[in-house]
């Protein structure tokens, strides 16, 4: 008899991974999917194996595979669906657990039709092998054309040879982003808190704060790429505003002119990890990790199963993610400068969504999937404004404490040289954010951002009150390095999630009365 290959449980088990690999081709390395489909592809070959003890028919082993890991994929859309046609979050019997109860209710049901049926199954095998091998060719399909579109044409500002300071007088550079930390005003406004006291303090300790900074994007990603390459995306690359094809963006953010100039001049790049896909910064010199972590596809699979539902293995994923933030603000300080002089980026997803801790630090774990959603799709998940305002003025009162303590430990840490410490927000809060529609956002809120700078040793201060991330590194390089790069007018882009590449001049907007609720 003709061997008979049974392929479609590995292609159900690989098939969300690759999907969600496809749709985010642009912002997950090609490297973090080896391991979770070592994982899937392992799992599913010694669950095969296991099943031979009680189901004999390879056949029907198969197809009751195939249902199981069909329906472990598809729990987390069927939650997100139950959510958004009206099912509460409550710790009894939230979408998770209806689903859950839905699903096993299901998995029976069809595992005993299936070993009970006496039809010839491997006419269904031969059907399953090849809808999931289309599958799968569709995916490899979609992501390998989103990652060969980003060898497409850049081009980044001319590295100017600095020639003011030796190697021995680089001063260490700290690049902290607060992730969604919003201006003085706006917190005033929309938020009810008032950060005078922290502001206060960073005054006291000889920063300047820019009380009317703005962003030039209103994503992270898209900020970031402008802020590190110290240039508008418009003149870096020719984007088509009709895409949402992210790989040419990693592209210009992990290759970036920042990291250039000062390896150039003998610096040595850290980056701590991050969790957020665009921020992993593994190829810089020293990229720290705290241990056993997740990464952003980590968690994007995990949200798909049942797994964080059911699980206690010590940590969740919000464990995990409070870890991670904790693990940067614990360490920046100890990033000692020598030879060679240190580059510390440092991207902190505070106080920006999920909200995982309270005022005083105590775990804040919800009972929805964990994701990294604002705005508009924050509510979409199943969040309600005021639980976005609370929670956001909770975890930014716990962020201001910690960054007292940080920054403290920074500038009083044994130097040769005093460092160089920049504060900044890649964009603002979403409490106002609509993903898909400018008119319905608040752009001031969104816009408004944190920007503060320790830069000692100047004979005056080169910095104003309205200077935005993009003249940050110009301002940073002319002072202490010698170069000569002109200040660029300090202009405001708005873009929605899926066309991130349509921008919209909001210059004007900014400041002007909010959108209202």
């Amino acid at each position: 008899m003709r061997k008979f290959f049974i392929f479609h449980p590995f292609g159900f088990a690989v098939f969300p991974l690759l999907l969600i690999f496809s749709n985010n081709a642009g912002e997950i390395p090609l490297r973090g999917l080896v391991i979770p489909l070592l994982i899937v592809v392992c799992f599913t070959g010694m669950s095969l194996l296991l099943l031979r003890m009680f189901i004999g028919n390879l056949d029907k082993r198969a197809l009751v595979l195939s249902v199981f890991l069909l329906l472990l994929f598809s729990y987390g859309h069927a939650v997100r669906a139950a959510r958004n046609i009206g099912f509460p979050d409550n710790t009894v019997l939230g979408p998770e657990a209806i689903v859950f109860i839905l699903w096993s209710i299901l998995l029976v049901i069809l595992t005993y039709a299936a070993l009970r049926t006496d039809r010839e199954l491997r006419p269904w095998t031969r059907v399953l092998n090849v809808v999931a091998g289309i599958l799968l060719g569709v995916q490899i399909i979609v992501g390998g054309n989103t990652l060969l579109s980003a060898t497409a044409t850049t081009t980044i500002p001319n590295l100017a040879s600095p020639d003011r300071l030796t190697t021995a007088e680089l001063p260490d550079i700290y690049y902290i982003i607060v992730d969604g930390y919003a201006r003085a005003d706006v917190l005033q406004r929309i938020y009810n808190y008032d950060n005078s006291e922290f502001l206060s303090f960073l005054r006291a300790r000889g920063f300047y704060v820019a009380e009317q900074s703005t962003t030039n994007y209103c994503q992270t990603a898209l900020s970031l790429a402008s802020s590190l390459n110290f240039d508008y995306l418009q003149k870096l690359a020719t984007f088509d505003k009709n895409s949402n094809d992210r790989a040419l963006l990693l592209g210009i953010l992990h290759n970036n002119c920042v990291f250039a100039f000062l390896r150039h001049l003998g610096y040595t790049i850290i980056a701590p990890a991050s969790g957020y896909a665009y921020t992993e910064f593994v190829a810089a010199d020293h990229y720290l990790t705290p241990g056993m972590t997740l990464s952003e596809l980590d968690n994007s699979i995990l949200s798909l199963t049942p797994v964080p539902f059911i699980m206690n293995l010590g940590k969740t994923q919000y464990d995990f993610h409070r870890d991670r933030q904790n693990y940067i603000l614990n360490n920046m300080p100890s990033f000692k400068d020598g030879t060679p002089p240190r580059f510390i980026i440092a991207h902190l997803v505070l106080p920006h969504p999920p909200f995982v801790f309270g005022r005083d630090g105590e775990p804040i774990t919800r009972t929805r999937l964990f994701n990294f959603s604002d705005g508009s799709h924050y509510y979409r998940d199943g969040g309600s404004p005021e639980e976005y305002l609370d929670g956001y003025r909770n975890q930014l009162a716990y962020l201001n404490r910690r960054l007292r303590k940080t920054i403290e430990d920074i500038l009083t840490a044994g130097r040769t040289r005093p460092p160089i410490v920049i504060i900044q927000a890649d964009h603002g809060p979403g409490s106002h954010l609509d993903w898909g529609l400018l008119t319905a956002t608040d752009v001031t809120e969104r816009m408004g951002i944190l920007n503060a700078y320790y830069l000692p040793g100047l004979p005056q201060n080169p910095l104003y009150t309205a200077i935005t991330p993009v003249n940050t590194f110009r301002v940073i390089f002319n002072e202490y390095f010698g170069t000569a790069y002109p200040l660029l007018p300090d202009r405001n882009y708005f873009s929605t999630i899926n066309l991130l590449y349509d921008f919209s001049d909001v210059t004007d907007m900014v400041g002007m009365p909010p959108v209202s609720p």
